[in-house]
């Protein structure tokens, strides 16, 4: 099935439920499990919860939610997503790709919403896009890869760069496509892997010393530990940089083109809804996105003295003042 059929038929499905969906079900308990610490989390984590609220869940009243942090520990998670199958919550929301995958082999009959920017079925989560099969869905923000569009963007908006330092997790590097992108816009690229926090400061500072003349950020903002610091230290090295998500541009990030993480929590409340009230994972399409933004921090362009074309700003979807 392809992409646009496959849309279609998430759509339609959400049509149908909308037009007649049970009422909230009482007592509903939610398991949330992330990888970051809950303090990095917690602004995807209430948008999650407001989500929730939309759909008539709310704490204290109807709503119980345990919510388990790996404190940016991986080998910490899947215990916790065992703890929660034996709490017997009626569904796990799993934010990001080990949560997602830990939630599938440590609590495999527990029903389970991920929001992961990974492909599911390579992943192993689903057995299909159209048809997941067996207890898990949800959303991912990797619908196509996006990274030659935002090396293309950073192109657009700053014509004499010539070196790009491409910042991420191996794991991440391995995840997306930028080399031949890269040589058709006549770009260098340049990696720095950042594997663990240790190496944030490291990477900011070895960009610094380095030819580079801006940064391609690929990593996920649900999973890096110590958000605002991370992308602090990304401004600092006074290049542009390109992040892959708003949360980066709220932290005081540059610009970042990609889907809305903020509306995909709440896409998966929505859907975490939909199963506490009899829908099964099985029978759910994995959501995709249907819209991406360009998103752009006028304070940090006046902080970091970057300046835009004035054309190139018109083009934003959203500019933070």
């Amino acid at each position: 099935m392809n992409r646009r059929r496959l849309i279609a038929a998430s759509l339609a499905a959400a049509v149908a439920w909308r037009t007649a969906h049970a009422a909230p079900k009482p007592n509903a308990h939610v398991g949330y499990l992330e990888l970051v610490r809950a303090a990095d989390g917690e602004s995807l984590y209430r948008e999650f919860i407001e989500g929730l609220q939309a759909r008539g869940y709310v704490e204290g009243r109807n709503l119980r939610v345990l919510r388990r942090s790996g404190n940016g520990q991986p080998d910490s998670v899947r215990p916790l997503a065992a703890e929660l199958g034996a709490a017997k919550v009626d569904v796990i929301l799993a934010a990001s790709i080990e949560p997602a995958r830990s939630a599938r082999y440590a609590a495999p009959r527990t029903p389970t919403v991920f929001v992961i920017s990974g492909e599911p079925v390579l992943e192993g989560l689903v057995q299909s896009l159209a048809r997941p099969g067996g207890f898990v869905t949800g959303v991912t923000s990797r619908a196509e890869d996006l990274t030659a569009k935002r090396l293309e963007i950073l192109k657009q908006a700053f014509p004499r760069i010539q070196t790009v330092a491409v910042v991420g997790s191996n794991m991440s590097m391995a995840g997306v496509a930028f080399d031949d992108a890269a040589r058709q816009l006549q770009l260098a690229i340049l990696r720095f892997p950042v594997n663990h926090p240790d190496d944030y400061r490291d990477a900011a500072a070895a960009i610094s010393r380095s030819a580079a003349d801006a940064l391609l950020v690929v990593e996920d903002a649900d999973v890096v530990i110590g958000l605002s610091a991370f992308t602090r230290l990304m401004m600092a090295t006074r290049r542009p940089v390109m992040f892959n998500s708003e949360m980066f541009v709220e932290q005081f990030g540059l610009m970042s083109f990609g889907v809305s993480q903020r509306q995909q929590y709440r896409r998966a409340a929505e859907i975490t809804a939909r199963v506490l009230e009899g829908a099964k994972p099985a029978s759910l399409p994995i959501e995709l996105p249907t819209r991406y933004e360009l998103v752009i921090n006028a304070r940090a362009m006046e902080e970091y003295q970057i300046a835009f074309p004035r054309e190139f700003l018109l083009r934003a979807d959203r500019v933070i003042k």
